[in-house]
């Protein structure tokens, strides 16, 4: 969340503005999203020429009874913005944020008068961010004045508590804890660009879905580099023989250069060593994935390369089934199970983001995001624990490659009912440790989304659902309707009979 803070001399004009076009006509849907005991407004909607005027006039009068006129101007005025890509907040949370934080700043203390002010939301801009606009008044009902002396900094302390408490995205330098911050650059660039997210929000999903869905090393560096990232090795100083790190860019246009994220930079459990403990580490797979590391493409493709059956995406509902199982009886306290659940789900969820919402991400990819927050390891705390859920990593795998079926849908509406009750399952373990601002992120805010998926699930179509699926799966679709020779039915790979697929 980034605050901007400015002062003026005129509570009428600021009004005006926010419930005006804007400048390039930016300006949607205004309306009143909370106020202080000392300037009342009507939350909710649109508000008629004069009731605009009559809260600007509200916003001076103050100021115009006591004749202040701090230097700078008598208005205070900040705006709240998400970066793209971040969860939608509604209008109730927005009001929380905005109450907090003006009894923080001062605007509203039991012991001194208050300060009017309003908060006024725009909904989504141009630039496909979330924002709110909130002005005060400097002056106290009573004639004495705010002081905002480090409002800036106040500000910034507060943004990063509500990063937290709300699951969103983590603005750099604020706090150590969690995943790592975007720079103020990053924000601005994402904005600029017109992107849908920042690139390293992007990468993070796309470095967790190939870490879960991967076997091994080798795989691993396959699946990145197959899912259209760029990446290359950082090896032991003076040899090329053990690659002790990554880096990962998304692909650019126009001859740009691209910009490169350690793993670490990523999220602190991205790193190199830290993801090696999930896979199997014999000689033999450590000399194959360096000889993958050092290579400009794919040496020796291996089960990410193969097609599954449609029937995979059955056999993936079951396994989530046998997860939800064993995390019942795992203590709240047993972060490390938790963590590890946590980290699998994610991966799982980033899977099916990129494959069905693409370069727009949606319910699917906010899922995955809030669940690698909540599998950040705190300092002091044990890593993830590798077998807490064994099944997702096939999950995960199945859902990134598996054919598509015409009782795909169906099986998608049963796998997200499953990976829903994964979702609540750790959620209500946030829950017992106290950690309710997590749990409430996971739950209250996602489930409603998730709801949403299983009907858009068991009421469209495979070509509805996946318009820029591969055309690969929609010949075989066809071919499958039309009954036509063997050589055009779904390819299982060498070995592989019906009754398995790629997610073992």
């Amino acid at each position: 969340m980034i605050g901007k803070i400015s002062k003026g001399a005129s509570g009428r004009g600021l009004m005006r503005y926010l419930f005006g076009p804007g400048k390039a006509n930016e300006h949607r849907d205004q309306r009143v999203i909370a106020s202080g005991v000392a300037l009342w407004a009507e939350v909710g909607r649109t508000l008629s020429a004069q009731e605009i005027a009559d809260l600007g006039a509200s916003l001076d009068a103050a100021n115009d009874s006591y004749g202040k006129y701090p230097t700078g101007g008598h208005i205070w005025h900040v705006s709240l913005s998400l970066p793209p890509g971040d969860r939608p907040l509604i209008d109730e949370e927005w009001g929380k944020i905005a109450t907090s934080l003006m009894g923080t700043l001062g605007f509203e203390r039991e012991t001194l008068a208050p300060a009017g002010w309003v908060a006024v939301g725009h909904g989504t801009s141009a630039q496909n961010n979330q924002h709110v606009h909130i002005a005060a008044s400097l002056v106290r009902l009573d004639g004495s004045r705010v002081e905002v002396w480090q409002d800036r900094k106040t500000l910034s302390r507060a943004c990063a508590e509500f990063e937290h408490a709300y699951g969103l995205t983590i603005v750099e330098g604020r706090d150590g804890k969690g995943m790592p911050g975007l720079s103020r650059a990053e924000v601005e660039r994402t904005v600029r660009e017109h992107l849908a997210e920042p690139p390293r929000i992007t990468l993070a999903r796309l470095v967790r879905e190939a870490s879960v869905a991967s076997k091994d090393e080798a795989e691993f560096v396959r699946r990145l580099r197959g899912s259209g990232a760029l990446v290359r090795p950082r090896f032991e100083t003076g040899g090329q023989e053990a690659v002790v790190g990554y880096s990962v860019a998304l692909r650019t246009t126009g001859g740009a250069a691209p910009i490169w994220f350690g793993g670490g930079n990523l999220a602190k459990d991205l790193t190199l060593p830290l993801l090696r403990q999930f896979w199997e580490v014999s000689k033999d797979d450590q000399r194959a994935a360096v000889v993958e590391w050092s290579a400009a493409k794919s040496v020796a493709p291996g089960r990410e390369a193969l097609r599954g059956h449609p029937e995979d995406w059955r056999r993936a509902v079951a396994g989530v089934e046998r997860s939800i199982e064993r995390l019942r009886a795992v203590p709240a306290s047993d972060l490390a199970a938790w963590r590890g659940a946590a980290r699998e789900a994610a991966g799982v969820f980033a899977a099916w983001s990129r494959r069905l919402e693409g370069k727009s991400p949606g319910p699917l990819a906010a899922t995955a995001d809030a669940l690698a927050r909540s599998a950040q390891i705190r300092p002091g705390e044990p890593a993830p624990e590798r077998e807490a859920v064994r099944d997702f990593r096939g999950v995960a795998a199945i859902v990134a490659q598996s054919q598509l079926g015409r009782d795909s849908p169906i099986a998608w509406a049963a796998l997200i009912d499953q990976m829903g009750r994964t979702l609540r399952a750790i959620a209500d373990a946030h829950a017992a440790r106290g950690e309710f601002d997590t749990a409430k992120v996971l739950v209250d805010t996602l489930s409603a989304e998730i709801a949403t998926l299983h009907n858009r699930f068991e009421t469209n179509s495979v070509q509805e659902l996946v318009p820029g699926e591969r055309t690969h799966d929609i010949r075989i679709l066809a071919a499958m309707s039309k009954n036509l020779p063997h050589e055009a039915k779904p390819h299982r790979g060498r070995g592989q009979s019906p009754g398995r697929g790629i997610g073992r």
